[in-house]
């Protein structure tokens, strides 16, 4: 399998994608074709003995992150972005992996690819820890305001995410409200409640508050782009915060650095557990060819395990079963009160 890995976009770029890629080819059977600045990618994979099979292809334009996504794809056609994108789009590649300008590779991933059929508004999804496990949570940042087809499809998607990538067999989907109560939220909430409780094909739990979504009690958890990027960086800092308290407490008396001693094998597994790194990045759903966004700040393990993501997605043909699982919602609304818009077929 051939994987598409945009090499010019993190902030360390291309150290950390030039590594991820050696690591991940040498320790599986993917082909990486490195797109970005042919005689720098050269030099930089000169300095590994082994590197597995590695390919580059040539591109002159890269997307900055600061850069206005529609303004960036339409003037640089010839971005290491775009071009990984039309890797997939000809079929040269399976899947691209990137972790450049978020907002240039949605704008490129629907207008290079495409949107899967009936599905209204792409989605970044993301794998979290739980107690329990994990969770598949969307949308990330990708759509601000969301209606109530387009969280219903978010649904569906992250189904077939959870289900044919995570190996989870009958996923608990809920929607990520401030109250359980199924009138809690604004209306498109309360409708949202309303049409998934009355879609027998789907394991619906209900409105989750976030400490419930971090006791693991649902496997899926949509909301709309605003919620749950706010969501996640509120977490990150949370995270942040209570990483910096314990090392100082950690470290404010002799007794304590003996006890942080102790616990260094602990604290290392918990760390581990946390890192975004060690999941297989942001998957980009509702798009006609596997797509998987990755922090700017990623680390090479986060680039190695991003391409390992886009490897089962392919494998597991993610995208033919949140096919299917649209056209169950299509086949749900047939027998239900009509949602609040047509479905677009572009």
């Amino acid at each position: 399998m051939k994987i598409a890995v945009d090499a010019m976009g993190s902030d360390s770029s291309p150290d950390v994608e030039v590594e991820g890629a050696v690591q991940a080819s040498l320790n599986s059977n993917i082909h990486v074709i490195l797109v970005g600045d042919e005689a720098l990618l050269n030099k930089k994979l000169g300095g590994y003995a082994r590197r597995g099979q590695i390919s580059i292809r040539p591109a002159t334009q890269c997307i900055g992150m600061h850069e206005q996504p529609v303004m960036a794809v339409r003037n640089k056609k010839n971005s290491s972005l775009l071009v990984a994108m039309r890797l997939v789009k000809e079929g040269e590649a399976a899947a691209v992996v990137s972790a450049g300008n978020t907002g240039a590779v949605m704008v490129g991933a629907r207008t290079v690819l495409g949107p899967i059929r009936g599905v209204a508004r792409s989605a970044i999804s993301q794998t979290l820890p739980t107690i329990r496990g994990r969770v598949v949570m969307l949308d990330l940042g990708a759509n601000v305001d969301c209606t109530t087809r387009q969280l219903c499809e978010f649904a569906e998607m992250g189904i077939a995410y959870s289900r044919y990538a995570l190996r989870v067999e009958s996923p608990r989907v809920g929607l990520l409200n401030i109250g359980e109560e199924g009138q809690k939220g604004g209306a498109v909430a309360r409708e949202v409640h309303q049409t998934l409780s009355q879609a027998k094909h789907m394991n619906f739990v209900g409105n989750i508050e976030p400490k419930a979504l971090y006791e693991g009690k649902a496997d899926v958890v949509v909301c709309d782009g605003f919620i749950g990027n706010l969501f996640l960086k509120t977490s990150e800092a949370a995270a942040y915060f209570m990483g910096k308290m314990l090392r100082e407490q950690f470290e404010s008396t002799s007794m304590s650095k003996i006890g942080a001693v102790l616990a260094g094998k602990a604290l290392r597994e918990l760390k581990q557990r946390v890192d975004p790194n060690e999941y297989h990045g942001a998957p980009l759903l509702g798009i006609n060819g596997t797509v998987i966004i990755l922090h700017g700040a990623s680390t090479a393990r986060g680039v190695e395990n991003a391409i390992y993501g886009a490897k089962i997605a392919v494998d597991n043909q993610l995208n033919d079963h949140i096919r299917e699982n649209i056209n169950r919602l299509r086949q749900h609304e047939m027998v239900t009160p009509p949602l609040d818009e047509p479905v677009e077929d572009d």
